[in-house]
């Protein structure tokens, strides 16, 4: 199947609602369309919503009963009446710029493995005990690592 027929089976709801960073969203739809095919998922629909937060904060108080802030919420929506689409990750672009500052990333790399993280979750993946946790990072830098050895250039270009 070629990349361009692939694409069209493709289909991705993106949303910026935040405003701390600039965000391409051609360049988000680039990277997922490099993502899903190197998890196994090529006809894969997923929403994304990226977000400041004060947002993330407030879905993280009233779906899972937490106070605090977090990185990336998923929400698993994939059912039999609608098996490609997987559901929604919201990404916290606040976070992705703290953690890439710690982590001596540029918040562009950041947002993508928000996005594999996310993505990851409405598979099915699972960080709460210690052995899928394990399975879950590994695969993680398995893809993160091919989306910046091979796309470089998107992903630094995703935003300012």
């Amino acid at each position: 199947m070629s990349h361009a027929e692939l694409r069209a089976l493709q289909s991705f709801e993106i949303t910026n609602q935040q405003r701390i960073k600039r965000i391409k969203i051609k360049n988000i739809r680039e990277v997922l369309n490099r993502i899903l095919p190197l998890l196994g998922m090529p006809y894969a629909k997923v929403s994304i919503l990226f977000c400041d937060n004060k947002f993330i904060r407030k879905l993280n108080r009233k779906f899972f009963n937490e106070s605090g802030v977090t990185d990336v919420i998923s929400f698993p929506l994939k059912d039999a009446t609608y098996p490609q689409y997987l559901g929604e990750v919201i990404i916290c672009v606040e976070e992705a710029k703290k953690a890439a500052k710690l982590y001596g990333n540029t918040w562009q790399e950041e947002l993508v493995f928000y996005l594999i993280h996310g993505i990851l979750h409405l598979m099915g993946y699972n960080d709460i005990k210690n052995k899928q946790k394990i399975i879950m990072e590994r695969k993680q830098e398995e893809i993160l690592s091919k989306i910046l050895k091979k796309h470089k250039k998107i992903v630094n270009n995703i935003g300012k």
